[in-house]
């Protein structure tokens, strides 16, 4: 192992919120959030829907691991949480903000979910980072929470679904 590299995988960080499905209250979110995790996509359908894209190992992996889900939901009212996308609708909705913002969505751009509550986007970019796309700033001004998937979800799960990334100044 190479020093100060992760070795956290997807299904490992996904793991540490599987027992979340009754909602809860955690400190410092007035919400009380639950976690769905859906079984997994097959390769059939991840390749269906991604016919002719080399996907990062971490999206794959993702899909192998849970089809969709939703990560620290708000479970009364819907208004804060991640709402991972399937292979077919992360397909979609990449499509469509590419052809809707294409200054700002590269051709490699995965749209891998979308978080509740306001209009970011969860975007694995064609070497696997993670960026937050915001919906009225450009590219330049996303943010860029994690080099991998995995690094972002396992950061995201032990923030217990906060934004991690988001200044507090």
């Amino acid at each position: 192992m190479v020093e100060g590299l992760s070795m956290i995988t997807v299904r490992a960080a996904l793991d540490k919120c599987a027992d979340w499905g009754e909602p809860r209250t955690v400190e410092g979110n007035p919400f009380r959030l639950a976690c769905r995790l859906e079984g997994a996509a097959t390769p059939h359908e991840i390749d269906e829907a991604w016919p002719s894209k080399l996907l990062p190992t971490d999206l794959r992996e993702l899909w192998t691991t849970s089809r969709e889900g939703e990560l620290f939901v708000d479970a009364d009212y819907g208004q804060w949480g991640l709402n991972l996308l399937s292979p077919a609708a992360s397909a979609a909705r990449s499509a469509k903000e590419r052809e809707e913002r294409p200054d700002d969505f590269a051709p490699g751009d995965v749209v891998v979910g979308q978080f509740l509550g306001d209009q970011d986007l969860l975007v694995a970019d064609d070497a696997g980072a993670v960026l937050v796309a915001l919906p009225l700033d450009e590219r330049a001004d996303w943010y860029k929470p994690a080099p991998s998937l995995a690094e972002f979800l396992d950061r995201y799960v032990s923030a217990k679904g906060a934004k991690f990334w988001e200044r507090t100044d």
